[in-house]
């Protein structure tokens, strides 16, 4: 058993194979594939299932059946399959994770990837971003972390709300946490939310988000409410921690200032 584990809901599709070359890795692979071919990827697994459903229940399921081994990594990263990677840049984001001893935090997307926050593209001369939101799409948790919460992942089939939840959730008096992690940076190769609800067209996002809501009453997990603004509390490349309203307005100078040059930046192509 290595120190970390991936684990991937992974399709016909999936690029997973890339999260295995250019390097050893540090890392274990757990696949739970949804198509239909038979042990498909199982040879490419240290540990593998077959079955059908949408990422987060099924990765629910996965954990707690699992749970006394899972239990033993030191941390676990929850990718899409449609993330283009290597185990070189894979190996350094659990480095980086577990040296600067971070609780939840995700690998930055490269500026060619498709993207819902502009606020999680790769900043410049950056190794990480101290910050209060991780995307459901690439997340990474420390054992205890993912302990807490593991019980989140039943409550959103799609997995809306579960982003703006668990910082509510985890200890972060100190504001170093929670992390975008600048140094390995990953791509989203396909537009978001595109084959989740294709597959799964009983997944109703805006219900899902309001039942989290209500499971939750001591939170507003609003992304439009304002201490849920995506901030950069602090970066590694500088030394100073900022006030909230900094953090904020830097947050928000960053995604702007990201969202402007995505937009020219030509997006990812396999031709």
């Amino acid at each position: 058993m290595k120190k970390y584990l991936v684990i991937a809901r992974v399709g016909d599709n999936s690029l997973h194979p890339r999260w295995l070359e250019n390097a050893a890795p540090n890392f274990d692979l757990f696949l739970s594939y949804f198509g239909d071919k038979p042990n498909h990827y199982q040879a490419e697994a240290t540990y593998y299932e077959q079955v059908k459903g949408g990422k987060w229940p099924i990765i629910h399921k996965l954990i707690e059946n699992n749970w006394a081994f899972i239990s033993q990594y030191d941390a676990v990263w929850l990718p899409d399959d449609d993330i283009m990677t290597d185990a070189n840049t894979i190996n350094k984001m659990f480095s980086l994770f577990d040296g600067f001893g971070l609780a939840l935090a995700q690998p930055a997307l490269t500026m060619d990837s498709y993207f819902s926050h502009s606020s999680l593209l790769r900043q410049p001369n950056s190794v990480l971003r101290y910050s209060n939101f991780v995307e459901v799409m690439v997340p990474v948790f420390s054992a205890n972390a993912l302990q807490a919460l593991k019980g989140t992942f039943a409550q959103s089939p799609s997995g809306w709300g579960l982003d703006a939840l668990w910082p509510h959730l985890i200890e972060n008096k100190d504001f170093k946490n929670i992390a975008v992690i600048d140094a390995t940076a990953v791509i989203h190769t396909r537009p978001v939310g595109g084959e989740l609800y294709k597959l799964n067209p009983e997944l109703s996002p805006a219900r899902d988000a309001e039942q989290l809501q209500s499971l939750y009453p001591q939170f507003n997990i609003s992304r439009r409410h304002a201490p849920n603004k995506f901030k950069v509390f602090s970066q590694i490349s500088e030394s100073n921690l900022c006030t909230s309203i900094l953090a904020s307005i830097r947050g928000k100078y960053q995604r702007v200032i990201a969202k402007y040059k995505a937009k020219k930046h030509p997006k990812y192509s396999n031709s």
